[in-house]
């Protein structure tokens, strides 16, 4: 009977390595497929071999320790049937059990499964290691107090049951929608982007502000509008009470309190904050943002971009994409802050002739299907009379992206870019290598902002790379290029493979730069046409139209540069790099980790703080110890 108890102390132990086992296969190692099978074959025969071991020794038991290794055996087997339900939910199993469901209720299942064995795990586990610990004193006793285990078991069970219903009742609160704001708040100060703007007039801006006399709103508004009367002389800033001042109320088209508004000449813009700080505190954070938009209206007339269609563009997408974030709203509203009106060219709107002559800038976002050659001509006619192009090519459809690349003087290259150390995570499996990013910019002013901040990186989904043509003309920059380790994949896996990938550094994004061959003699020749003409053609080309798309531009972490990166390359093609920038927001956005910052925070938080509350119960628990022997002798 002495044999037999110490053999079944052991069963604990090596339950507890098997699922040790089976959490490094397929949480750590699971994009290896031989290792994964490997340890989570090995771990799940133990956890079984243990679980029929239990049931054994129970059957072999006698009097007492018959009932308290019945006990042990009914919640190891608990455990086994944990272990079954999560190969429910894991490759290749899953695709067998819920083949022939619809897409919802697959994830009902998957939802339900992944409860089910998490709760059935952790009430095998717990009560196990306390009727253990309650066993171990009399494994070599011929009677035990099977009361003794009983209780320890229920205790541990009580635990378990206790821990999933927490769990449980914090996620469903989650998901009720009641939420408390205690987030910091504080108004935005002027940005050196703002003060650029301003810079240059030489007329003064007359700045406005209708506010009552006290009220808190106003107070942190003209906080903002003092700061940014003092670094730009050329703002004349009033402070006025709407009822006390009728005539410029309506003068200014101000019908109630809460009121910025810019007068330059004609030209009137206005910002609507409002009275009340609680519904004011959002625009408050984005002030700066907001009076650069009014700022831009006022200061400058209108301009065009057009955005061309026809060609399965983001701009062209269908409204079942939008939900993807294959989309161009952010681009739209990003042109749109920067004044300009947003019009689609496509073959029938006029490509197929010639780009017409109010376009100050032109958009290629992400096609997807071949441009005609009547299409391809026009917009190389327009590069040549000093055009202003964006082109973000789509490696993942049937574009004629060398030829688009070619107007620019560049090659456009195959394969999808991947990174195994250093990309994003969005399904957590090999297809997550070619969400890669890159902070590695050049001098070129369409990254200036960037590389001054430092912190930020463009997001490239599913990019393919390009290089310089060898009869290039123009001055070329890769203003963006990838970080080391990048490989372009070639055959679709988006794993490294020796044979016929090479690891290495990429060029993402190129700007180029091509002075116009008659403006140049003009101007040597001291005859320059006093109307103010484009000069040099400005293009910059994209490896990745998915850059340029709402998944990316609207993605709210802090890390995120897309949104920046698209506002200083419309500034430089239009000719306004002086105005480049960073805005200042004190708006709250959501932190996100890269893989391996996610790695680190998940194994700290699930080993590292555990380690650390028992070695600090550890040596409390010695320091209580040699005080008492010290009180002794």
């Amino acid at each position: 009977m002495k044999r037999l108890a110490l053999s079944s102390a052991i069963t604990l132990p090596v339950t507890l390595v098997g699922l040790v086992l089976l959490f490094v296969g397929e949480r750590i190692i699971q994009e290896t497929a031989s290792a994964r099978i490997a340890l989570s074959g090995l771990g799940m025969t133990l956890v079984v071999a243990m679980v029929a071991f239990r049931i054994v020794i129970a059957h072999r038991a006698e009097g007492q320790h018959k009932t308290s290794e019945r006990t042990m055996a009914i919640v190891a087997l608990v455990g086994g049937f944990a272990v079954v339900g999560y190969f429910t939910t894991a490759e290749p199993f899953s695709a067998w059990m819920v083949g022939g469901m619809s897409s919802a209720a697959q994830q009902r299942f998957g939802a339900v499964m992944t409860v089910a064995w998490i709760v059935l795990l952790l009430i095998s586990v717990v009560p196990q290691v306390f009727g253990e610990i309650a066993m171990w004193p009399m494994r070599h006793a011929e009677h035990i107090e099977w009361r003794r285990v009983r209780d320890a078991v229920y205790a541990g069970l009580t635990l378990a049951f206790a821990a999933s219903y927490g769990a449980l009742a914090v996620y469903g609160a989650s998901e009720l929608g009641v939420r408390a704001d205690y987030s910091y708040f504080k108004t935005s100060r002027p940005s050196e982007s703002t003060l650029a703007m301003l810079a240059p007039m030489a007329e003064d801006v007359r700045v406005i502000a209708f506010f009552p006399p006290v009220n808190e709103v106003r107070d942190e508004v003209m906080g903002y509008l003092r700061e940014l009367q003092r670094q730009s002389p050329n703002v004349r800033l009033e402070e006025q009470d709407r009822l006390l001042a009728p005539a410029l109320a309506k003068e200014a088209k101000v019908f109630q309190d809460g009121v910025i508004v810019l007068m330059r000449g004609a030209q009137t813009e206005s910002i609507a904050v409002g009275t009340e700080i609680k519904a004011a505190r959002k625009t408050l954070r984005q002030l700066d943002t907001e009076m650069q938009k009014a700022l831009t209206k006022v200061l400058r007339a209108q301009r065009t971009a057009y955005l061309t269609a026809g060609h399965g563009e983001l701009n062209d997408t269908k409204l079942d994409d939008v939900a993807t974030g294959r989309s161009a709203l952010g681009v739209k509203e990003l042109l749109e802050v920067q004044n300009y009106v947003i019009r689609d060219l496509s073959f029938v709107q006029g490509l197929g002739r010639d780009v017409p002559e109010d376009a100050t800038v032109v958009l290629v976002l992400g096609p997807t299907e071949p441009f005609a050659p009547e299409e391809l001509a026009s917009l190389e006619r327009y590069a040549a009379r000093g055009g202003r192009l964006l082109l973000a090519l789509e490696p993942e459809g049937k574009a004629n992206n060398e030829q688009l690349a070619k107007i620019a003087g560049l090659k456009f290259n195959e394969g999808l870019l991947c990174n195994e150390e250093s990309h994003g995570i969005r399904r957590r499996n090999p297809s997550d290598h070619a969400i890669v990013f890159s902070n590695r910019f050049s001098t070129h002013p369409s990254v200036a902002s960037l590389r001054r901040l430092g912190s930020r990186a463009v997001f490239f989904l599913n990019a393919g790379s390009i290089d310089k043509q060898d009869d290039a003309a123009g001055e070329i920059d890769f203003s963006i290029q990838s970080l080391q380790g990048t490989w372009a994949d070639l055959n679709g896996n988006f794993l490294f493979d020796d044979s016929d990938e090479t690891k290495g550094v990429f060029r993402l994004v190129a700007s180029v730069t091509r002075p116009l061959e008659d403006k140049k003699n003009s101007k040597e020749n001291g005859t320059e046409n006093e109307k103010q003409e484009p000069v040099e053609t400005r293009m910059v080309v994209v490896a990745d139209g998915d850059a340029l798309s709402d998944a990316t531009l609207m993605n709210p972490s802090h890390f995120n540069g897309n949104p920046q990166f698209v506002v200083d390359v419309i500034r430089w093609l239009g000719g306004e790099e002086a105005f480049s920038g960073l805005v200042a927001s004190t708006e709250d956005v959501r932190i996100e980790h890269t893989k391996q910052k996610d790695k680190a925070y998940f194994y700290l938080t699930i080993f590292g703080v555990p380690a650390l509350v028992l070695a600090m119960g550890w040596t409390g628990l010695r320091r209580r110890r040699r005080a008492k022997e010290g009180r002794k002798a």
